[in-house]
């Protein structure tokens, strides 16, 4: 959702997305058939560290077909949208996104299929970070990118609002009973 907010395309450039209502896991997998379709030609992907980890066995396609696939994590340590709709919703009650939850060091993982990876937990570090992902355009590389878990993707649809009233400006009205 924050790469579908605030990513600025340039010519010949596509962003591909499951959209709002997607599939998570959409990313990697999503990429791989955008490398073997980008004829050589690097492939940004930009993940939630959730999203990521539901097909993360994709990072042996990556390697054995070397493709020239760029990931980026955005680590919060949870599953983010479902856990801001609870904070919304359900009074902070956080089953299964950060209660119950637990994720691997992506880096880590990246590193053992041998793709050259790094993890990056302050923004002043993700400029230099960028630079080492794109030393070698043509290999894989992975950039694990930590960010804090109750950070939310705003402007965001509220539940019972029209698309005109966006939260954070407007609360979403309560839930009916189902």
């Amino acid at each position: 959702m924050w790469a579908a907010q605030s990513i600025d395309t340039g010519a010949g450039q596509r962003f591909l997305t499951s959209g709002g209502m997607g599939s998570m896991g959409f990313a990697l997998p999503a990429a791989v058939g955008a490398a073997f379709a980008a004829d050589g030609k690097p492939v940004v992907v930009v993940a939630g560290d959730g999203g990521f980890q539901s097909n993360i066995q994709e990072l042996q396609t990556v390697v054995r077909n070397r493709l020239p696939v760029k990931m980026v994590i955005i680590n919060n340590g949870c599953h983010g949208m479902v856990r801001q709709f609870q904070e919304s919703y359900m009074d902070g009650r956080y089953q299964s996104t950060l209660w119950g939850y637990d994720a691997p060091d992506f880096a880590a993982v990246a590193t053992a299929y041998g793709i050259q990876s790094l993890t990056v937990a302050h923004e002043d570090d993700v400029p230099a970070a960028l630079e080492r992902l794109w030393s070698d355009p043509a290999a894989p590389g992975l950039l694990q990118v930590m960010v804090d878990t109750h950070a939310n993707a705003y402007p965001k649809i509220a539940f019972g609002r029209p698309m005109t009233e966006m939260e954070p400006q407007a609360k979403p009205i309560e839930m009916e009973s189902t």
